[in-house]
């Protein structure tokens, strides 16, 4: 079954509890404008949003579980304390957004802007985030384990004690960003951009997988000799 369709709508500013027609079940909403909206706490289950604008949108604590999100911006929204599990964010514009707190069970992000966006504290395994920009995001304490992290940009970002254990990120940067603490054991750093790395930082990738390459290049940054076979 689809869900019912409603195009180009300007609920800007609007508290949806003002509009009890769009209750009742899942709804597809296209082209809407909801920045600024206040959804707080609703039931929106299953919901779709294509190309919307929820910019400064609130979402606090609102059941979002198997929404999809494509295409269109939030920035600034507030997902605070929202059931995400099972949402799907794509191409979205997501930049300052904030999910902290939020149950993440299964989300996933592809293809998004997430930068400065602040994950901390979320809830739940299986949160999945590939080729986004997460440039300066915050992602300290995250659960990441055995996920395809892929073409992910990590520059600045900030992953204090987020879980990567057995996790992939292939063609991801991870320039300046904070690895402090954060669970590395069998993390496949192969084919990772690393950026700079200086013995604090290198004792922060124990238990990663480099590339022999990686590896020369570190030694050749930390003690300036020249590798030769």
């Amino acid at each position: 079954m689809t869900n019912d369709q409603l195009h180009d709508l300007d609920l800007s500013g609007f508290s949806m509890r003002e509009r009890p027609e769009l209750g009742g079940g899942p709804l597809t909403l296209v082209r809407c404008n909801l920045s600024g909206a206040d959804l707080r706490g609703l039931d929106l289950p299953g919901w779709e949003f294509h190309d919307c604008n929820l910019n400064e949108a609130r979402l606090n604590g609102a059941r979002l579980d198997s929404a999809l999100l494509k295409g269109g911006s939030a920035r600034s929204a507030s997902f605070v304390d929202c059931d995400l599990a099972g949402a799907r964010f794509e191409m979205v514009d997501a930049s300052d957004a904030r999910f902290g707190g939020a149950l993440m069970s299964e989300a996933e992000f592809h293809g998004c802007r997430l930068m400065g966006a602040s994950f901390e504290n979320t809830r739940g395994l299986g949160m999945l985030l590939q080729n986004c920009n997460l440039y300066a995001a915050n992602l300290n304490g995250c659960a990441l384990a055995n996920a395809a992290l892929t073409g992910l940009r990590l520059t600045e970002a900030t992953l204090r004690g987020a879980d990567l254990r057995g996790s992939d990120l292939t063609g991801s940067v991870l320039l300046n960003a904070d690895l402090f603490a954060a669970k590395l054991k069998n993390t496949d750093l192969r084919g990772a951009d690393l950026g700079p790395v200086d013995l604090d930082r290198l004792g922060a990738l124990s238990g990663a997988i480099i590339s022999r390459t990686q590896a020369e290049r570190i030694l050749i940054e930390l003690a300036n000799v020249v590798v030769t076979d």
